[in-house]
């Protein structure tokens, strides 16, 4: 049996007449008269009694018609996923994410990703920036997205956008109203930071030292968010990435910092692995998102 002599089969019992069912293929009526007349050949037995110039199914016919309907249906469902599947409507996706990346900008992105493409299952998440990148390499994640520059050999990161960290402020601060802060206006100043083995920590300390500027470290945290919760109940005022900034903007106040220090944000996917087209869909969503989360 081929298929072309299925759908004439099928047609010809949906429209009970050759005519309609020629209508319906597109073909001519001597085209179906001979589909069916070579089905009934392969098949060995007739699939419809003719009589008075019409077409009435035997048993026979009327079994294999309850086949086909079945088998018709589950193509026509499997045509339906692979179209979902090409306009990125069905499919999973498993994305991990370092916290500064992963605890507001990635749950928003993604949100906003949904709605343009409903029907896909997707998974986040939040690990330190070390193990998102074991989890690509491993397999486990699609994509990461990282705030610290590191390298894997089964791992290509590519770095989307670096951008001054921001200085955050209690609510009603005294530098609450100055456009910029610099080393100068934080002498002095209750200050939580990031633990000293961090890079950002590093590279702040760096800055206060080449000014001899002293600060008072009231507390450390390994997380922006952490930090920004901190300062919001006027436990000091720290310099975070940007994002964070961006997301507690309201809750403390946020301020340009010079000299500029700048947080890194990165993308890791796997050298072994293509993505899949539903993965670069999201990569490219997120990275434009990125830049205006940062530029904003």
């Amino acid at each position: 049996m081929k298929i072309r002599q299925l759908e004439a089969f099928h047609a010809l019992m949906l429209r009970q007449t050759v005519t309609r069912a020629a209508q319906m293929l597109h073909i001519s009526q001597p085209a179906v008269t001979r589909l069916i007349n070579d089905l009934e050949a392969d098949v060995g037995f007739p699939l419809f009694d003719r009589a008075n110039g019409r077409l009435h199914p035997t048993p026979e016919g009327q079994a294999l018609f309850e086949e086909v309907e079945r088998s018709f249906a589950g193509m026509e469902r499997i045509a339906q996923t692979a179209e979902q599947i090409k306009s990125l409507r069905r499919g999973s996706l498993h994305i991990a994410g370092a916290p500064a990346i992963a605890l507001e900008f990635l749950p928003t992105t993604l949100t906003g990703f949904l709605r343009e493409h409903p029907g896909i299952d997707t998974t986040l998440l939040i690990h330190s920036s070390r193990t998102v990148v074991d989890l690509v390499v491993g397999r486990r994640c699609d994509v990461g997205f990282i705030a610290h520059p590191l390298t894997h050999p089964g791992a290509h990161v590519q770095l989307i956008v670096k951008a001054p960290m921001r200085c955050v402020l209690p609510l009603g601060h005294r530098l609450a109203e100055r456009p910029v802060i610099t080393p100068e206006d934080l002498h002095g100043e209750s200050f939580v930071s990031f633990p000293k083995e961090f890079d950002g920590r590093v590279a702040i300390d760096r800055e206060f030292a080449a000014r001899r500027i002293d600060r008072v470290i009231t507390s450390e945290s390994q997380l922006s968010a952490t930090l920004c919760v901190l300062v919001q109940h006027g436990a000091g005022v720290a310099l975070i990435d940007p994002i964070t900034a961006r997301y507690a903007a309201g809750r403390v106040v946020v301020k340009p910092f010079t000299p500029e220090i700048c947080s890194e944000y990165s993308l890791v996917v796997s050298n072994q692995w293509p993505l899949s087209q539903l993965a670069r869909a999201f990569v490219d969503y997120a990275k434009e998102r990125l830049l205006e989360v940062v530029s904003g």
